[in-house]
C-alpha cells in the first residue's frame, strides 16, 4: 500500500481534475466519488488533501463514514504542512493533542461575549427601573467579562498563528480592531472604578450599551471564519 507524505496528500485536493484524498488516523482514503467532497471541500469547512484526525471529533458523524470509501494508502508520520511554520516543540504538542489546534479559543471566547452582553442588558434594566440590585449585577458581570477577555484574545491570537499563519485577512483585521476597542472600553471602566477618571451618568450608560454591538460583531466575524456564509 502506498505511503503518502503530507506534501503528496496536499496535492490531492480535487482541483484541476486531481483526485480527492483525505487522511484519518494514519490511513489515506479516496473520497473523490462522494458528492459532499465534489469541490474538494466538505461543508465549506474541511479542505481535502489533509489529515482530518483532529477535526472528526467536531463533526456530526463518527469515523465510520470512512468505511464507505476505499483506503488507498497510509500517511507517513511527519509534521503536517500546516504546522511546519511552528516551532518543533509546538508541532509535537499539536500532533499529540490535535484538539489544541482549534479548540482553545472556542472554549473561552463565549465567556466575555456572554458576560458583557448580559452586563449591558442588566444596566439598561437598571436605567429603566432604578433597582440597585440590577446595577450591582451589571457591575459583577462586567468584572467577569473584563477578567475573561484577555484569555479570549490570547487564544484567538494563538489560533490565528497556528491555523492562519498570522495572515491578515479581512475578518482578522476587523476582529483585531474590535478587540482593541473592547480593551479600551474595559480599561476605561477599570480606571473609573479605581477613581482615576470621572464618567457622567449618561456617558456610563452609553459606554455600557456599546459593549453589546462590539461583542456581537466579534462573534459574527469569528462565525464567518468558522462557518462561512454560502453564496
Amino acid at each position: 500500500m502506498k505511503e503518502f507524505t503530507s506534501e503528496e496528500l496536499l496535492s490531492c485536493d480535487g482541483k484541476e481534475g486531481k483526485p480527492v484524498y483525505i487522511a484519518f488516523e494514519g490511513k489515506v482514503y479516496d473520497v473523490s466519488k462522494s458528492p459532499l467532497w465534489s469541490k474538494g471541500v466538505h461543508m465549506n469547512r474541511h479542505p481535502s488533501g489533509k489529515d482530518l484526525s483532529g477535526e472528526i471529533s467536531a463533526a456530526p458523524h463518527g469515523p465510520e463514514v470512512f468505511e464507505r470509501y476505499p483506503q488507498i494508502g497510509i500517511l507517513k508520520k511527519s509534521p503536517p504542512e500546516e504546522l511546519k511554520h511552528l516551532p518543533k516543540f509546538l508541532q509535537g504538542l499539536l500532533q499529540t493533542f490535535p484538539m489544541a489546534k482549534r479548540h482553545p479559543h472556542p472554549m473561552v471566547v463565549h465567556f466575555p461575549i456572554a458576560f458583557l452582553m448580559a452586563s449591558s442588558l442588566f444596566y439598561l434594566l437598571f436605567f429603566i427601573w432604578m433597582l440597585p440590585s440590577l446595577g450591582t449585577t451589571s457591575a459583577h458581570l462586567l468584572a467577569l467579562g473584563i477578567i475573561s477577555t484577555p484569555f479570549a484574545i490570547a487564544t484567538g491570537f494563538l489560533t490565528w498563528w497556528i491555523n492562519y499563519r498570522s495572515k491578515l485577512t479581512r475578518f482578522i483585521k476587523r476582529k483585531i480592531q474590535l478587540s482593541i476597542l473592547l480593551l479600551a472600553l474595559e480599561v476605561t471602566f477599570i480606571l473609573f472604578w479605581i477613581g482615576e477618571i470621572q464618567i457622567s451618568y449618561y456617558l456610563y450608560l452609553m459606554l455600557m450599551i456599546l459593549f453589546a454591538p462590539i461583542v456581537l460583531l466579534l462573534g459574527y466575524y469569528g462565525g464567518q471564519m468558522t462557518f462561512p456564509a454560502e453564496k
